[in-house]
């Protein structure tokens, strides 16, 4: 074998794990039609006691023409270790005072990766919040306060670009996670008016940013 044919042969061998890890990465994007999906699947178990409705959301449209509380932004996909191409993400969910009665763990947030902004505050949805929470490593504002949420706060919720989160008015259960300490960028905690117990975790006090908090 000559040194030329040998030198081709290494390169491309260094050459497969790098394409490999590129297309498993464009694989799992969820695209818009799934984000979609994954409204309109939630929207199916919704029961809407307001003025408001979710009429706009409909089979067939894209969540970024004018889906009510929704908002798109373009996003750069990742591609293995390479940039992506840019591309229009569901990214603002807000639908605060809607009336809406159902289940949170029923909008699969897996789907929706991409979210920075969730406000879902004072409705009237129910069930725990999901671990699939932690999926939305982009989130910057979380606000599911004023609902009828149980159970506990799940240890996935230490996202790491959040500024605000407010859980509060809630039937929320059991102790705080002390993973909410590595929220390094959190400046606003509120979780009062819920059924947590135990002690406040040390890890708390690693807050570098926060403003405002309120725990019970």
């Amino acid at each position: 074998m000559s040194l030329l044919l040998a030198l081709e042969l290494l390169l491309l061998l260094l050459a497969l794990p790098r394409l490999s890890c590129r297309s498993t990465s464009n694989s799992t994007q969820p695209s818009l039609d799934r984000q979609a999906e994954a409204l309109l699947r939630w929207k199916a178990g919704l029961y809407i006691r307001g003025t408001y409705d979710l009429d706009s959301w409909t089979k067939g449209t894209s969540p970024c023409d004018y889906w009510t509380g929704v908002t798109c932004s373009n996003a750069v996909l990742p591609r293995g270790g390479d940039q992506g191409d840019a591309a229009l993400v569901v990214s603002n969910i807000s639908l605060a005072e809607f009336g809406l009665e159902g289940r949170l763990d029923r909008l699969y947030f897996a789907d929706l990766p991409h979210l920075v902004h969730v406000d879902l505050s004072y409705n009237y949805l129910l069930g725990p919040i999901p671990s699939s929470i932690g999926v939305l490593t982009n989130l910057v504002y979380l606000d599911l306060s004023n609902n009828r949420l149980n159970g506990f706060i799940p240890t996935s919720i230490d996202l790491p670009h959040l500024v605000f989160l407010n859980l509060g008015y809630n039937h929320l259960s059991g102790g705080i996670p002390s993973s909410i300490g590595a929220l390094a960028k959190l400046e606003n905690l509120y979780l009062s008016s819920n059924d947590l117990n135990g002690s406040i975790p040390t890890s708390l006090g690693n807050f570098t940013k926060l403003t405002s908090i309120d725990l019970f």
